[in-house]
C-alpha cells in the first residue's frame, strides 16, 4: 500500500517544495491576522459578487435555462471573478503587514506557482464563459498550468512499497499533471446545481486548513483560510435560487489551488504519491467524474475517436443531477453530496495522523459506500413537471 507521505523520508531523496513549517504557538500567536484574513477575503468576495453580478446583467453576460440547465431565470455566470479577488486581494494586504509578512513569507514558491498557473487557469476561465472553449483547448491550458506548477517544484517524486522507495522521474511528473488537471476538471464538473461546488470546496479548504494545523504547515493554511473566506462571501449569491453561478472561471481556478495545496509539502522532502490526506478530501468529485467518464466512453459501436469525444460531452449523468431526480429537491441533493464530502473530509484528517490513520481509512470506505448508495439507490417515482417547479421554487 501506498505509505503517508508523513513518515519517515530516505536519507538520500533531495528535497522537492518545501513549505514552511510553523510551531502551534507560532500558529497561535498569528491566529488574529487569519481571522482578519478570513474576514477580509469574505467581506471583499461579498462586494465583489455584487459588482460582478451587476456588471454581467448589463451586458448580457448570463447562464440561459435549456433542456440541461434548470434555473428557473437568466444568471449572471462569472461570480468566479469575485471569488478570485477575494482570495487574492486581502493575500496582498497580509503580505503588506509586518506582523503577519511572516505567514506569508515562510516560502513564496507556493504563492508564486498559484499565481502564476492560476493567472492562465482565470484567463482560460474567461474566455470560456464568455465565447466557449471546446475541450482540447481546455485541457491544452490546463496541462500548461500543471507544467507551471511542476516547474515550481511540486510533483510526485515517489512510491513506497513494502518498504522499498521507486524513484517516479517522468512518471511522476505525468501522475502531477494528471492529478491537476483531473481535480480542476472534477470541481468544474460539480459544479451543475446551485451552491454544490461553492460548499463543496468550502468544506474541502476547511478540512484542508485542519491538516495545514496538524502539520504545522503554516501557508497552507493561510492559503485555505483565504480560499474558504472567499467562497463564504461568494455562498449567499449562489445558494438556492442562485442569484450568480462562479462560472468556469471559478470552478477551475478552485479545483486549481485544492490539486495544488494536496500535494503541497510542509516540511522539506519529496512528496510521495498516496491515497491518503488532502487527496483523500476531494474523492467524491473525483470518483464521481472517473465514473461519468466511463458512462461517456461506453458504446462499442463507435469509434474510439468518437468515444473519446463524448466523454468530456455535457450531460445529466452527474451525482448532482441523479440525486435531483431522485429527491425533487435541490437543497436535499446538495446536502446528501455535503455529507459525503463530509465524511472524505473527516477520513482525510484522520489519516494524516499516524494514531487515527486507520481508523480514517475505515471511514473513507463509509464514504464510497455512501456515495454508490446515492447514486445507485432506488429513484424517486417521477413527478409532474408543475409539481417539481413548484417544488424548487419552494426549495423543497
Amino acid at each position: 500500500m501506498w505509505h503517508d507521505r508523513t513518515g519517515p523520508m530516505p536519507h538520500n531523496l533531495m528535497p522537492h517544495a518545501p513549505i514552511g513549517d510553523v510551531s502551534s504557538s507560532g500558529v497561535a500567536e498569528q491566529l488574529v491576522a487569519l481571522s482578519l484574513l478570513l474576514i477580509a477575503s469574505g467581506v471583499t468576495s461579498s462586494v465583489c459578487t455584487a459588482i460582478v453580478k451587476r456588471a454581467a446583467e448589463s451586458i448580457g453576460l448570463v447562464d440561459r435555462p435549456d433542456e440541461r440547465k434548470l434555473h428557473p431565470e437568466a444568471t449572471p455566470r462569472v461570480g468566479g471573478l469575485a471569488i478570485i479577488f477575494g482570495f487574492g486581494f486581502p493575500l496582498l494586504l497580509l503580505a503588506g503587514n509586518s506582523h503577519a509578512a511572516e505567514l506569508v513569507n515562510k516560502n513564496l514558491t507556493y504563492l508564486f506557482a498559484v499565481l502564476a498557473s492560476g493567472s492562465l487557469i482565470v484567463g482560460l476561465g474567461v474566455y470560456d464563459d464568455l465565447v466557449g472553449a471546446d475541450a482540447p483547448k481546455k485541457f491544452l491550458v490546463q496541462t500548461f498550468a500543471a507544467l507551471i506548477v511542476i516547474s515550481f517544484g511540486f510533483h510526485f517524486s515517489f512510491v513506497s512499497v513494502a518498504g522499498m522507495v521507486i524513484q517516479l522521474h517522468f512518471l511522476g511528473v505525468l501522475a502531477t499533471v494528471v492529478w491537476i488537471v483531473g481535480v480542476i476538471n472534477a470541481v468544474n464538473f460539480i459544479d451543475g446545481i446551485d451552491s454544490l461546488a461553492t460548499v463543496i470546496a468550502l468544506t474541502i479548504a476547511v478540512s484542508f486548513a485542519i491538516i495545514a494545523v496538524l502539520r504545522h504547515d503554516a501557508f497552507s493554511l493561510v492559503i485555505m483560510t483565504a480560499l474558504a473566506g472567499s467562497l463564504l462571501g461568494f455562498y449567499p449569491w449562489n445558494k438556492p435560487p442562485a442569484k450568480i453561478f462562479m462560472g468556469d472561471t471559478g470552478s477551475m481556478f478552485i479545483g486549481l489551488v485544492l490539486a495544488t495545496c494536496a500535494i503541497a509539502k510542509p516540511a522539506k522532502s519529496p512528496t510521495a504519491l498516496i491515497i491518503g490526506g488532502p487527496m483523500l478530501a476531494l474523492a467524491l468529485p473525483v470518483i464521481d467524474t472517473l465514473i461519468v467518464m466511463k458512462q461517456r466512453f461506453g458504446g462499442k459501436s463507435r469509434s474510439i475517436t468518437e468515444r473519446f469525444t463524448t466523454m468530456f460531452n455535457a450531460d445529466r449523468r452527474h451525482i448532482h443531477h441523479i440525486l435531483e431526480a431522485k429527491f425533487g429537491s435541490t437543497v436535499k441533493a446538495i446536502f446528501s453530496i455535503w455529507i459525503v464530502t463530509l465524511t472524505f473530509a473527516v477520513a482525510a484528517v484522520m489519516t494524516v495522523t499516524d494514531s487515527l490513520r486507520m481508523i480514517g481509512y475505515s471511514i473513507a470506505v463509509i464514504g464510497v459506500i455512501l456515495l454508490f448508495a446515492l447514486r445507485y439507490g432506488r429513484r424517486r417515482a417521477p413527478q409532474p413537471a408543475a409539481e417539481h417547479d413548484a417544488a424548487q421554487r419552494a426549495g423543497v
